[in-house]
């Protein structure tokens, strides 16, 4: 009777043990699963390490029918193989062309060499960012292939400070906000598609990778005789910016826009 009586207990406690490990098994098989990341398409590269003075022309571009990965270094084209598993990812087996251009030997070892030490990556409205654990070693923004989302990838911030004014224009295809003092919320309305056609217009006809070197026609500022301007442009993840100059009288290249952003801000309700 006692043998009877310690063999239903050991049956009891293991089907309660076989219970919990079926409930356990359904909470695991309950569980979404993580969102897969595409990597697929052609990525612009805007920063290896800590160096963003880079050419407009590094490339990486990932294919993941077959897992290849391709690119550009400046100089020379490489190819290989990566692999992801979530935010995971290894680059394997990359080769590059052999040619030598001394200028840029400098930057294309860099990129190789952050390549090879890349682990895990995430990408954020099409800006992607190769890590090693928590480190970036690449930034990169996905190459627009249309005209549109081309016109769209722009941002245009002009700023005029002085004892009197300190006023923030912030403009993109959507939103234009203003801001006319450093404690009081800005002012936001929608961009009309006129304004936008005006502003992408007026780009078009400007060099941006060279507004950093445009100088100021006049002087008024450094003595209190106009406001200190400025004019930021960011471009496909990458900002380009002037030196300060005259509220008023921006370098001639910059002053068909400066017009169209002043233009628009003024005739805000």
């Amino acid at each position: 009777m006692q043998l009877i009586q310690f063999s239903s207990l050991i049956l009891t406690i293991f089907t309660l043990l076989s219970c919990n490990s079926q409930k356990g098994t359904s909470k695991t098989q309950d569980n979404p699963e993580q969102k897969t990341i595409h990597l697929s398409g052609t990525y612009i590269i805007s920063l290896i390490g800590t160096n963003k003075d880079l050419p407009d022309n590094l490339t990486i571009t990932f294919n993941e029918a077959n897992n290849k990965v391709s690119g550009f270094t400046g100089c020379n084209r490489f190819i290989g193989n990566y692999f992801t598993d979530t935010a995971t990812i290894k680059f394997s087996e990359l080769a590059s062309t052999k040619m030598y251009c001394k200028e840029i030997m400098n930057i294309e070892e860099q990129l190789l060499k952050a390549l090879a030490e890349v682990n895990s990556f995430s990408i954020t409205d099409n800006q992607m960012s190769l890590r090693k654990n928590n480190a970036i070693l690449i930034k990169a923004s996905k190459e627009i292939s249309n005209k549109k989302q081309a016109k769209e990838n722009y941002t245009i911030e002009y700023s005029a400070k002085s004892r009197g004014l300190d006023r923030l224009i912030n403009i993109n295809y959507k939103n234009i906000s203003i801001v006319d003092a450093i404690d009081q919320s800005p002012f936001i309305k929608p961009c009309s598609e006129n304004n936008w056609e005006n502003i992408v217009k007026a780009l078009n006809s400007i060099d941006i990778k060279n507004i950093s070197n445009l100088k100021a026609p006049s002087e008024k500022r450094l003595f209190d005789g106009a406001a200190i301007a400025n004019l930021t442009i960011i471009h496909n993840g990458r900002t380009y910016k002037t030196k300060a100059f005259d509220h008023g009288n921006p370098p001639k290249p910059i002053a068909e826009l400066v017009k169209v952003i002043l233009s628009i801000s003024e005739n805000i309700d």
